[in-house]
């Protein structure tokens, strides 16, 4: 018969039991707190770079749609965005390139918790978690194809303005996505004339340029009813007059021709830029001339690849800052019904955009335009900007793109 455990036995093996695990934890005691130690310091650091991250995305998102790296505002979304155990949000400098690109690095600081007991770092050493974002704004071309003529005033009279008009006409045109080629510009500059070279319905324009007269005559005398009726004949059943330009003939600008439609953006805006001023102001000469590098008999004229989208915009953009030297041409051909033809017939939507002009010369703007809201009279700057924005509507769409 087998004798039990006296209470004494039990007692001295629980002791010793104890005595064992008592060991045992106090043996595995650094292992653990290392354990502990390092599993609060993954949370910490991965917080923080998650943290980080969040906060480089947020703020170049910021500078990308201000177009402005603004160290404030960037700072505002680093310490927003930062942990609580972190004691501060070190800043890199913001950087907006000229492809309208932000990049913003942000990195957070922190010393780990119980650092004294992880084997990798020290009691004083600081861990540094950073994140890098790049945003991009993107102007994007809808689906609908659209052609745009640019009918520049570069009379003498801008000559304060030019350099103006033409840093707004760049932006805006810069601002639009180069990759999508669904619009189209072509630039008319006017002053007394209008002028071309190397046009391929002109071959007297091969090398040389000429200044080239919209206006229809009979019997040796302007008819109005004869120029609307030529609107949009072929160049072939035309009379043009046309004269060599030079800088001592007061007919048009021997550097600053017509550029005929193209989706070569970059084309665009250099041509634009080499614009100088000089002589009067024929606005009529540049609504015929801007008529004729829209419409699909005179885009075959120049010799340009056809669209083959029906639904293409055409639109019309004339620009001038005074009075024409003979006003009473533009309203002959109004009355003669050039603008309905325009409208109506071509299918081509008008805006006119006016700098400090008078009231009446907004009249026949409205009453060629038909429509008082396609007729912007600018007094400033910042509303000539705003009003080329709108009549150059091509039916964008504005986007922030991350990491491009």
């Amino acid at each position: 018969m087998r004798r039990r455990p006296t209470k004494r036995a039990c007692v001295g093996s629980f002791v010793r039991q104890r005595g064992a695990m008592t060991l045992t934890f106090t043996l595995l005691l650094p292992s653990l707190l290392a354990m502990i130690a390092l599993a609060l310091f993954v949370a910490m650091y991965s917080q923080a770079v998650i943290r980080a991250g969040q906060a480089s995305d947020a703020a170049s998102v910021a500078c990308a749609w201000q177009q402005r790296a603004d160290s404030q505002v960037t700072q505002g979304y680093l310490d927003y965005y930062r942990p609580g155990f972190v004691p501060e949000a070190l800043l890199g400098t913001p950087q907006l390139d000229a492809t309208q690109r932000c990049e913003v690095s942000a990195q957070y600081q922190f010393k780990p918790v119980m650092a004294g007991v992880m084997p990798v770092v020290t009691e004083e050493a600081r861990v540094s978690a950073s994140a890098q974002s790049s945003a991009r704004l993107l102007t994007q071309v809808a689906s609908k194809p659209t052609d745009i003529a640019l009918v520049l005033d570069i009379s003498g009279s801008m000559s304060p303005h030019l350099a103006k008009l033409k840093g707004i006409i760049t932006r805006i045109i810069e601002g639009i996505d180069p990759r999508n080629h669904q619009v189209r510009f072509s630039v008319v500059p006017f002053n007394t004339g209008v002028s071309v070279r190397d046009a391929s319905w002109l071959p007297a324009s091969a090398g040389v340029t000429k200044c080239v007269d919209g206006l229809s005559y009979l019997g040796g005398r302007w008819d109005p009813q004869q120029t609307v009726a030529d609107l949009n004949a072929p160049a072939q059943s035309l009379k043009i007059k046309d004269v060599s330009a030079s800088s001592w003939l007061d007919a048009c600008s021997p550097e600053a021709t017509i550029l005929p439609l193209t989706d070569q953006l970059s084309t665009v805006t250099e041509h634009v830029k080499m614009l100088s001023t000089s002589y009067a102001t024929a606005s009529y000469q540049g609504l015929i001339w801007g008529v004729r590098t829209l419409t699909r008999q005179w885009q075959q004229e120049w010799q340009l690849p056809e669209n083959g989208s029906v639904a293409a915009v055409q639109r019309l953009v004339l620009f001038t800052d005074g009075e024409d030297n003979r006003e009473d041409i533009l309203n002959q051909m109004i009355d003669e019904g050039i603008c309905r033809k325009i409208r109506d017939e071509l299918g081509i939507e008008m805006r006119f955009i006016s700098f400090g002009v008078s009231q009446n010369r907004l009249a026949q703007f409205r009453r060629c335009a038909g429509a008082q809201d396609a007729v912007y009279d600018a007094r400033n700057t910042a509303e000539l900007e705003a009003y080329f924005q709108s009549a150059l509507d091509v039916e964008t769409s504005t986007r922030i793109v991350l990491g491009e």
